[in-house]
């Protein structure tokens, strides 16, 4: 197999500044080798962990590796300063599922975020007490040793110049940083990187330069770990918690622990379907709803979605977010009912239910006006030249986090602690809401919608994605899969068509550009709300294109400028 394209060296991707690849659909689908295939949101990072594969690196070597690279080239999304997931399918066929959620410090208590009774959502989407104790280091740690061939050190190394040195911003990122510039200018570490002294923000075509992060990465890659969790950078933290009336301690950093999971594991069609467990709720979900679809023959014979099968599945994927918000939390605080949610039997009971209804009886909720948060997140996927897969989710949760950068470390902080339940019936920042399985506690993981999936077929990966957007995750995941599986698309087809998603609170179905208006009227007839909207997740995703004998990489056309 050769190259699709020649190889630019990286430091050509820095100096000419050609972030703006990824928005340009020409030059999508660039990666695939010999040694393997990389997809994430940016270049660089995609170019990183090609490096890793050609310098014979494995498949989690080069994920780790893209993950740091990330946390440089994408850090108002995700990075060390926050948590993630991990699934992994060797080649053998061992797979293994490494939570590296945030956890809520010792100190969190269950109504923290409550003034006089009432959800006060700014407490938890910003400043210290919006910051769980972030897991992605300790997460690269164990996948690296649990199945990877190289150090820690080796793959944080090649991040450090492109911090250190700088690249020029792309558009999406000057936009991110155009939009939240009045919140980054109260702290003045986020103002000192990301704005210009007069506190105009940084333009596109700009140089990004983060010598206090690329010092980070050179500290771990000289120590390891132990000096983000026990040593210098938990000290910072707990400090930086102390002063300003914070809540996370040395001892909550040094306590903090990844966990293994067993995945959700299922049939959909003649493919197994391997997910995250919870507190990621995405693994439950998208497997369910799968389940419903199969359950019924709305999909049968189709090479695309129509009135029939939206509807349909737009009814599956309300009883899956109703269930995620009476359900879902972290197991290890609250029994999930995981075996029952995803069984064919409840599915079956379900569709039963749904077929026997004339309309969608959707009551009058008056939501025209919700608007949600933009979702923080990145997904990367990687397939090496000896069939190892891996799926990485990782995220601050909502643009640039808690909106502050611990000082001296270039390091931003999650808001994670949003994602839990703060009062029952009150949505957080993506109109999600909860109870008891997803309240706070101390030492807790808060609910995630990240969606890593790997898709096996004959014993052999064909289907690997993850995606960005909040609650919209799950259901873009869930349709590039049906685009993939049912109608026989390949990766890159799949990720171009228009998407729609329901979350059962608020009852209106969100759909993008491009659907038929005779689709739209049907829903509307079935007694759907139907708000148009520009971007509805972004998948990345690696497939196997059976026709060319090969795996291509399927970055999603989509940008941040539609959330």
């Amino acid at each position: 197999m050769k190259t699709r394209l020649k190889r630019t060296p990286l430091v050509l991707l820095l100096l000419a500044g050609i972030l703006f690849i990824s928005c340009v659909p020409a030059l999508r689908n660039l990666w695939y080798e010999d040694v393997g295939t990389v997809v994430s949101a940016h270049p660089i990072a995609t170019e990183i962990g090609m490096e890793v594969l050609r310098d014979g690196g494995n498949a989690v070597d080069a994920a780790m590796a893209v993950g740091f690279a990330m946390g440089v080239v994408d850090q108002f999304h995700s990075g060390i300063g926050g948590g993630g997931f991990i699934v992994i399918r060797m080649a053998d066929g061992t797979i293994h599922t490494i939570d590296g959620r945030e956890t809520a410090p010792a100190a969190a208590t269950r109504d923290m975020y409550l003034r006089n009774g009432e959800f006060d959502p700014l407490l938890s989407q910003e400043g210290v007490l919006a910051v769980g104790v972030p897991g992605i280091v300790a997460a690269y740690e164990e996948a690296l040793e649990l199945a990877g061939t190289k150090t820690l050190a080796e793959a944080v190394q090649p991040s450090i110049p492109v911090a250190r040195d700088g690249f020029v911003l792309d558009e999406p990122y000057a936009h991110v940083i155009r939009e939240t510039a009045e919140k980054l200018k109260t702290d003045p570490a986020s103002r000192a990187i990301y704005l210009h002294e007069d506190g105009s923000p940084l333009a596109a075509g700009e140089m990004l330069l983060q010598p206090d992060l690329a010092a980070t990465y050179e500290k771990i890659a000289a120590r390891g770990t132990d000096y983000f969790y026990k040593g210098e950078f938990a000290e910072q933290l707990a400090a930086f918690m102390e002063a300003n009336g914070g809540l996370i301690t040395e001892a909550d950093m040094a306590g903090y622990k990844v966990h293994y999971r067993e995945p959700i594991v299922g049939d959909y069609r003649d493919y197994k379907i391997i997910g995250m467990a919870p507190p990621s709720s995405g693994g439950v979900h998208v497997l369910q709803i799968l389940n419903m679809l199969e359950a019924t023959d709305v999909l049968k014979g189709k090479s695309t979605w129509d009135s029939e099968s939206i509807y349909l599945t737009t009814r599956f994927m309300s009883q899956a977010f109703k269930d995620r918000s009476l359900h879902l939390g972290d197991s290890d605080f609250y029994n999930v009912p995981v075996d029952r949610l995803i069984s064919q039997n409840y599915a079956d009971s379900v569709v039963a239910v749904v077929m026997s209804e004339t309309s969608a009886e959707v009551p009058e909720t008056g939501a025209s006006s919700f608007e949600w948060s933009p979702g923080s997140t990145t997904n990367f996927c990687v397939m090496d030249r000896w069939g190892n897969a891996v799926v990485v989710n990782q995220t601050v949760n909502l643009w640039f986090g808690s909106k502050l950068t611990l000082p001296g470390t270039g390091v931003v902080l999650n808001d994670q602690m949003d994602d839990f339940s703060a009062q029952p019936g009150v949505p957080n920042a993506f109109g999600l809401m909860g109870g008891e399985a997803n309240s706070i506690a101390p030492g807790k993981r808060p609910l995630s919608s990240m969606s890593p999936t790997i898709i096996i077929k004959d014993n052999k990966p064909v289907l690997f994605l993850g995606g960005a957007g909040g609650s919209r995750i799950i259901t873009a995941v869930l349709q590039l899969i049906v685009n993939f599986v049912d109608f026989g698309m390949t990766v890159e087809t799949a990720q171009e068509q228009p998407r729609f998603h329901h979350q059962f609170k608020p009852d209106i179905l969100f759909v993008e550009p491009d659907f038929l208006e005779s689709m739209l009227a049907a829903q509307k007839n079935r007694g759907y709300e139907v708000i148009e909207n520009g971007s509805l997740g972004r998948v990345q995703a690696i497939g196997w294109n059976e026709k060319a004998q090969r795996y291509e990489a399927g970055p999603d056309p989509r940008s941040i400028l539609g959330d």
